[in-house]
């Protein structure tokens, strides 16, 4: 196919789509520009998670409650070892109690990623994490939300723990110093995690489309293998980074907590 074209060109509305994403022009980061080919592949990859969320809840209803899972690989099966490996990539940052309270959201980035980077693999389609928009939304989702989750839970405290990481008195002669390194630190997450997928899934696609023009039968069949590698492990490290930074903040709160309830039974032992 002609360079920037895919089958989704194809597809009945798909110069509308182009026309009216034209007139917003570039985006407001590096002015990276948005391209109708990402966008339509990310709704695409949106309708393919949303059929296959009501075939696996299809599945659990005519289960009826049993725990057994069917006799032969369904949508059922592969959705719930899905969202398994989900769950033991979090539980490496985090415990399985706090793991399962942010669920809702590593469990939805991961699906939506690992599906992002898997179309790429398939000739004639671009996967929508080719593009910096795309990866730099995703990681701002998990910036935005580990820091309202941390001032929910923290308040101030959140600000006043990047000051003081130690939480010692003797920590906030440093806290000037502490405050810039932590914000930086904290700043530079979304375009780390964005630029690392987006990076790693560009340059495997481009490899992979060279070997397919040159022999699109035979030779293509290596890298294929390697992009499926890349797809899953860019995966596993988007949604482990994600984890540890909600790790973090679970940290922060279960020692906070406790700080409050030791000066607490050190008062009432007072009285």
């Amino acid at each position: 196919m002609p360079h920037g074209q895919s089958w989704l060109n194809y597809i009945p509305g798909y110069d509308a789509l182009a026309h009216w994403l034209h007139g917003f022009g570039h985006g407001w980061l590096f002015h990276e520009p948005i391209h109708a080919q990402h966008v339509a592949a990310l709704l695409l990859v949106l309708l393919f998670m949303f059929v296959l969320a009501m075939m696996a809840r299809s599945g659990l209803n005519r289960a009826k409650g049993d725990i057994l899972p069917d006799g032969r690989f369904t949508a059922r099966n592969f959705m719930e070892l899905l969202m398994e490996g989900v769950m033991v990539i979090m539980q490496f940052a985090m415990p399985r109690k706090a793991a399962i309270r942010h669920f809702w959201l590593i469990a939805p980035l991961a699906m939506f990623i690992l599906f992002s980077n898997l179309l790429g693999l398939i000739p004639g389609f671009l996967p929508p994490t080719e593009s910096f928009n795309t990866t730099f939304a995703c990681g701002s989702v998990v910036f935005i939300y580990y820091n309202f989750y941390a001032f929910k839970k923290l308040g101030m405290g959140h600000i006043a723990h990047m000051a003081n990481p130690m939480g010692e008195p003797i920590g906030w002669v440093m806290s000037p110093l502490f405050i810039v390194v932590e914000v930086v630190s904290h700043c530079i997450r979304p375009v780390s995690l964005s630029v690392r997928l987006l990076c790693n899934i560009a340059g495997d696609h481009l490899v992979l489309a060279v070997f397919v023009g040159i022999l699109p039968f035979l030779l293509p069949i290596p890298f294929m293998a390697l992009g499926l590698f890349v797809a899953l492990v860019q995966t596993f490290v988007f949604i482990l980074l994600s984890s540890v930074y909600i790790g973090e903040v679970e940290a922060n709160i279960e020692h906070h907590e406790h700080a409050h309830a030791h000066a607490h039974g050190q008062q009432a032992h007072a009285h």
